[in-house]
């Protein structure tokens, strides 16, 4: 009887630690926690946007690919160009957006990012950890307090613009946790990006 009882407890506690350990990241609770790299935009040109690779952050570890722009001498900006991310929203609720972002200083430690359709121009940054890779999150305009993003299940399109040199992305976070402070590299998760077909130029 009491191996049964055993049995059972060690089930239950299995079980709850699945709960936590989805897609390869922590997700605790009622919290629904979503990555997607920021390589798999839909259209970076080469021009501003490109995927390239990125060496060792100041932690030892390496990212991979990175979304970058590319560096201009003091006083030059680059020019603004788009690139998009169709996410799959599973459910309905009040989200928080970081990325994993990477500037060598403060002339060049922000890019601008909206849900399609938004007015305005929010950006991203804007803080003065340079030369590592680090988790910065999407605040609101002129304040330290997390913009909440209130998104509907389906496909959600992010707007992200260039706005100065040399910045890098890695990846993004979707979190429904207002208390999650994200490190380190997270695993993306799966069929959470709708491709876009590229169309051909004329």
């Amino acid at each position: 009887m009491r191996s049964n009882v055993m049995r059972v407890m060690l089930t239950v506690m299995l079980a709850g630690l699945a709960v936590f350990f989805m897609a390869g990241q922590l997700t605790a609770g009622k919290y629904l926690t979503l990555v997607f790299e920021a390589e798999e935009a839909n259209n970076p040109t080469g021009k501003v946007w490109s995927v390239k690779k990125h060496g060792e952050d100041a932690g030892g570890k390496t990212s991979g690919k990175v979304l970058a722009v590319p560096y201009y001498k003091p006083g030059e900006h680059p020019p603004r160009e788009e690139v998009t991310y169709t996410v799959n929203i599973p459910q309905n609720g009040i989200y928080y957006l970081w990325a994993r972002s990477f500037w060598r200083n403060g002339c060049g430690n922000s890019f601008y990012i909206k849900i399609k359709d938004d007015k305005g121009d929010p950006y991203l940054g804007g803080d003065a950890t340079y030369n590592c890779l680090h988790w910065v999150c999407l605040m609101e305009s002129g304040t330290s307090k997390p913009t909440q993003l209130k998104l509907k299940k389906g496909e959600v399109t992010f707007v992200v613009a260039s706005r100065e040199s040399a910045t890098e992305i890695d990846q993004f976070l979707l979190t429904t946790d207002p208390e999650l402070y994200p490190a380190n590299v997270y695993k993306p998760t799966p069929n959470l990006l709708v491709k876009v077909e590229k169309k051909n130029d004329k």
